[in-house]
C-alpha cells in the first residue's frame, strides 16, 4: 500500500536541487484613486463647537471663544450656559454677512467669514460675543430686547484685550489723544471699538461690585438713554487719567521728557524759562535745588516706562540731573549739549517711524 511518506519522497526527488522558489502571486491591480475628500476639523469649547476645513483657522477662532469664556468667568463670575452649545462654521457664503447668527432647530448657528488677515481677530471675537448673546436670548425664551450695538463692540474688545494685552495700553493712550465718541454714535454702533471699550469700562468702574448685574441689564436690552453726554465724557476722562500705562508711546515719551526738561523759575525778575546751562548759575537757590532733586526722583521712577526711541535722551538728561549739584559748569554744559543732540535725533527718528506706519501697505512692502 502506497504510504503518504513514499509520496513525499517521490515529490522531493522530482524537484531539481537548484530550482528557484515559486514566484509570488501577482499583486491585485491598484484601484484608481478619485479626488480626496475634504477634511473637516473641529474644536470643542465650552461656548461653541468650531468647525472648518483648515486646522489653523479652527484653532485661532476657538482661542477667541475660549478668551471670551474666561472674560465672562473672571470678570463677572458667570458660569457656562447650559447646552446645546452653539455651532460655528467657518464658511464663505456670499449671501450671508461676515458674522451671521441664526437659530436652527433650537441651536445657535454662526456662519463666520474670516476674510483678510487683519480682520480675522475682530470677526472671531464678534462671533464669540454674538453667539453667547443669542444663546442667552434663546434660554430666556426670546422675550428680551436686543442689546444696544455698543455692547457687542465692547465685549469683543475685552476679548481681544485678553489675547493682546498691549491693546489696552494703546486704547488708553489713544483715548487721551483722541476726542470721545458721542453717545449717539455709541448707541448706533458707529463708534470705534476703542470708544465702546472705554464706555463699558466707565460703566463698570461706576459699579465695581455689581458687574454681573450690570452686564445682565444691558444683555437684556437695558438702555443707556438716562446717561448724559457730559457725564459720559467726565467719566471717560477720570478713567483715562487714573490708569498709568505700563509703557509710553513715542509721543507720550517725548512730551514727558520735554515737560521734565522745561525749567520755569523766578530768579529775581519774575518767572522765566531757563535753559540748562543758564539754570546752573542759580543752583544755589533753595527752590532750584529742591525742584531739581524732585525731578531726578521722578526721572528714576519713570525711565523704565519710556519708549525705546527716547531711551538715550532720557538717560542723558538723567546723567545731567545727577551731576547738577556737584558738576562743574563746563561738565554740565557738555552733558546738556549731548542731551539736546539725543533729543533732536530721537525726534527725527520718531518722525520717520510715524511716517512709515502711516504709509500705504504697498509702500511698506517696498521698504522691506
Amino acid at each position: 500500500m502506497w504510504s503518504a511518506l513514499a509520496t513525499c519522497a517521490c515529490l522531493a526527488a522530482a524537484t531539481p536541487e537548484g530550482a528557484p522558489p515559486s514566484a509570488p502571486a501577482p499583486a491585485p491591480a491598484a484601484v484608481s484613486a478619485g479626488p480626496a475628500e475634504p477634511r473637516v476639523f473641529l474644536n470643542d469649547t465650552r461656548l461653541a463647537v468650531v468647525v472648518g476645513e483648515r486646522l489653523d483657522e479652527v484653532g485661532f477662532v476657538a482661542a477667541h471663544f475660549a478668551a471670551f469664556e474666561r472674560h465672562l468667568e473672571f470678570s463677572y463670575g458667570l458660569a457656562p450656559l447650559p447646552p446645546p452649545k452653539a455651532r460655528v462654521e467657518l464658511v464663505d457664503l456670499p449671501k450671508l454677512a461676515d458674522v451671521d447668527v441664526r437659530v436652527l432647530a433650537g441651536q445657535v448657528l454662526v456662519s463666520l467669514r474670516l476674510g483678510p488677515a487683519e480682520s480675522v481677530p475682530a470677526r472671531a471675537a464678534e462671533a464669540a460675543v454674538r453667539a453667547w448673546l443669542r444663546r442667552c436670548a434663546l434660554l430666556a425664551g426670546g422675550a428680551t430686547a436686543e442689546p444696544e450695538p455698543w455692547l457687542v463692540q465692547a465685549l469683543a474688545a475685552e476679548t481681544l484685550a485678553l489675547l493682546r494685552p498691549a491693546l489696552v495700553d494703546l486704547w488708553y493712550r489713544d483715548g487721551l489723544r483722541e476726542p470721545p465718541a458721542s453717545l449717539s454714535d455709541l448707541r448706533a454702533g458707529r463708534a470705534p471699538e476703542r470708544e465702546a471699550f472705554l464706555f463699558w469700562r466707565t460703566l463698570r468702574a461706576a459699579q465695581p461690585h455689581e458687574t454681573a448685574g450690570l452686564l445682565a441689564h444691558h444683555v437684556a436690552g437695558g438702555p443707556t438713554a438716562g446717561l448724559k453726554e457730559a457725564d459720559w465724557q467726565a467719566a471717560r476722562t477720570r478713567l483715562l487719567v487714573q490708569r498709568k500705562p505700563v509703557s509710553l508711546g513715542m509721543r507720550e515719551s517725548g512730551a514727558a521728557l520735554d515737560e521734565l526738561a522745561r525749567f520755569v523759575f523766578d530768579v529775581g525778575q519774575g518767572d522765566a524759562v531757563l535753559e540748562g546751562p543758564a539754570l546752573v548759575r542759580h543752583r544755589e537757590l533753595p527752590a532750584v535745588a529742591e525742584d531739581m532733586r524732585a525731578r531726578l526722583a521722578k526721572l528714576r521712577r519713570e525711565i523704565l516706562r519710556q519708549n525705546p526711541v527716547y531711551a538715550n535722551a532720557w538717560r542723558d538728561f538723567g546723567a545731567w540731573l545727577e551731576r547738577f549739584e556737584k558738576g562743574s559748569p563746563e561738565e554740565l554744559a557738555e552733558r546738556w549739549e549731548r542731551f539736546r543732540q539725543e533729543r533732536s535725533a530721537a525726534g527725527a527718528l520718531a518722525g520717520e517711524v510715524e511716517a512709515a506706519l502711516a504709509a500705504p501697505a504697498g509702500q511698506k512692502e517696498g521698504r522691506r
